[in-house]
């Protein structure tokens, strides 16, 4: 049995069903795909794999952003039919880190839309879906004929890449047996067809669980998000009349803080699940505000350990757990010598589901033996079990920052930084962030003749650099998510006698930069355009006053704001800004200067 298999069983039974489709915004029908349409374009592109000299267990990567989450289905269900192994890498990945993890892997090739192709070669070669499936898409096979290189159930389906704690990004191996290892939440079944709504990005964990859901259970359809935005998801789930929601920290914070859920009849909700991030305690009673039907789950659960996982039906009657071991999951709580600690008493977080075929890092024995202990998941949390059995996270064990339900390894970003002529010394932290739980920062120590301070925004040597120089360069080189929003020159940094940078010294130096700079004397708006700008700012981001010169991540920006922030000023000024605009252009003043540049030279066009 493998994931195929899955999708030609939905296709024979019930071949009109919409299975997944792409929300288009208010009044608009995106694209959407049913069964019978998975199955036929999903062998079409599997035949042109084939063609092209694809072998079984061969890797190929998949690099689609939400807006082709149809197009990404088809060609994840087609390597599959190929006998393949995908790689799911979304657009987290580019540069250098694309083609690090494609050389990891060994790629034989990459499927892509044409727009999101990358400048350098990656893999053997690059073709779209619709390249592949060419002449093949409007074929129909015989009845009881399809597409299917023989696969065994404990071959690798898929690959899925995250940042380790050491930097480079490691492949999590999950088999064709791994991922049908899986049993519905307790109280899952829903009378007639159900509706998901979500806006997980292409390549996590969460957002592969949420592909194969329709496959696994044919009384479901999935919605998905090109962009995140709190209103348009409310909208969503009260159109479809939602009753089961999904969400990270992150999204949930921005969706209670937009007030959207008092403009929309969310009454439908019966429960939220919080996943991916230790959610704030503070954050659950605003949930059970702002879904008064629903109950709040919350649930820990790793890459990694598959379907191990913990699971805490009234998260808001018990906040800080996440609950207790669900499924069969066990859990332990360990010193640094592998014995159990008692209740009460803090140490390593260990998992397993026992019988679960496992999980591993591909081609990496070392870190594989590093990170499991026969069936036991080293987590690298630190936590403690109550009497009950009920897990409560306390910490990170090491120097990992989670940053909107992301993993961000410091050292990978000092290591980028280190690359700057500029740079002497660096070290990278996570400080507190009102949505994001937490932020990139780094403290750095630059040539003798820099002074110290804050870089953010502020020239140096002659104003041949600033802060905002070191920011585009890592971000130049890695994922936004990954690109410090605040950097600080020091004198040195601190260390132990060792010669170890003490990280947690830094965090409580610079806990309170982002809300001392955004407290600073404003500057009122000078044009009509940054009139309108404050405007938006101030909708979005929660905060007055704003001020012209303010930074957008002194003021807890973030990528979701930022997509909502740029759509709207698309939408007033009647233009087409990236959304990466805002971090280009991080103060009111840049952002209107740019607004007025391509407004002149669209309209001119």
């Amino acid at each position: 049995m493998t994931v195929a298999d899955l999708l030609r069983r939905r296709a024979a039974d019930d071949p009109d069903a919409v299975a997944t489709l792409v929300d288009g915004g208010p009044g608009v029908v995106g694209p959407q795909l049913t069964y019978g349409d998975w199955h036929r374009r999903s062998d079409a592109v599997a035949r042109g794999l084939t063609e092209r000299g694809l072998e079984r267990g061969d890797r190929v990567l998949l690099l689609f952003d939400n807006a082709r989450w149809v197009d990404y289905a088809v060609s994840y269900l087609a390597v599959h039919k190929a006998g393949a192994t995908a790689v799911p890498v979304g657009t987290r990945f580019a540069g250098r880190e694309l083609a690090g993890v494609a050389e990891h892997c060994g790629a034989a090739a990459l499927v892509c839309p044409p727009d999101l192709g990358p400048a350098e070669s990656v893999g053997p070669w690059v073709a779209s879906p619709a390249d592949l499936a060419g002449d093949h898409d409007g074929e129909f096979l015989q009845v009881g004929e399809f597409v299917q290189v023989p696969v065994e159930p404990g071959d690798i389906a898929e690959i899925l890449y995250s940042s380790g704690t050491t930097g480079a990004p490691k492949g999590v191996a999950c088999s064709h047996a791994n991922l049908l290892f899986h049993d519905p939440p307790p109280g899952d079944e829903v009378p007639g067809r159900a509706t998901l709504v979500h806006a997980f990005p292409v390549g996590t964990n969460a957002a592969q669980e949420v592909l194969r859901l329709p496959l696994r259970r044919g009384d479901r359809t999935v919605v998905v998000m090109a962009v995140f935005d709190p209103e348009r998801f409310c909208a969503l789930v009260a159109e479809h009349r939602v009753r089961r929601l999904q969400l990270v920290p992150t999204m949930a914070q921005v969706i209670v803080g937009s007030g959207a859920p008092r403009r929309h009849d969310l009454s439908s909700v019966e429960r939220v699940v919080l996943s991916s991030a230790p959610a704030p305690p503070a954050l659950l009673p605003l949930l059970a505000e702002a879904f008064p039907n629903a109950v709040v789950w919350n649930t820990y659960a790793l890459t990694e350990g598959g379907t191990a996982r913990t699971l805490l039906v009234d998260a808001v009657a018990r906040p800080g757990s996440v609950g207790r071991g669900v499924g069969g999951t066990e859990l332990r709580v360990v010193d640094d010598a592998g014995g159990d600690r008692p209740p009460g008493e803090v140490g390593e977080v260990w998992l397993r589901r026992p019988g679960a075929p496992l999980r591993w890092y591909y081609r990496d024995r070392e870190a594989t033996a590093a990170t499991w202990d026969g069936d036991w998941l080293r987590t690298g949390d630190l936590g403690y079990l109550d009497s009950e059995g009920y897990l409560y996270l306390v910490d990170r064990k090491k120097d990992v920052i989670v940053t909107g339900g992301l993993n961000v390894a410091s050292l990978e970003v000092e290591n980028v930084l280190h690359e700057h002529p500029a740079v002497v010394e660096a070290a990278v932290f996570g400080i507190p962030h009102d949505v994001l739980g937490q932020d990139v920062a780094a403290a750095v120590v630059v040539r003798a003749d820099v002074a110290g301070g804050d870089l953010t925004g502020r020239d140096l040597t002659g104003g041949d650099l600033t802060g905002r120089d070191l920011t585009v360069f890592v971000r130049e080189r890695l994922g936004e998510y990954k690109t410090p929003h605040h950097v600080f020159v020091v004198d040195d940094l601190p260390r132990t006698v060792t010669g170890k940078v003490l990280k947690r010294e830094l965090r409580d130096r610079y806990a309170g930069a982002a809300t001392e700079a955004a407290a600073r004397p404003t500057v009122g708006a000078r044009t009509p355009t940054e009139a309108a700008i404050v405007g938006v700012w101030e909708e979005v981001l929660h905060r007055r006053p704003v001020g012209v010169d303010d930074d957008f991540f002194d003021h807890a920006g973030h990528s979701l704001a930022a997509a909502q922030i740029v759509a709207r000023v698309n939408d007033m000024f009647g233009i087409e800004l990236p959304v990466t605009a805002v971090f280009d252009a991080s103060t009111v003043a840049e952002l209107a200067t740019l607004v007025d540049r391509r407004a002149a030279v669209e309209g001119a066009g």
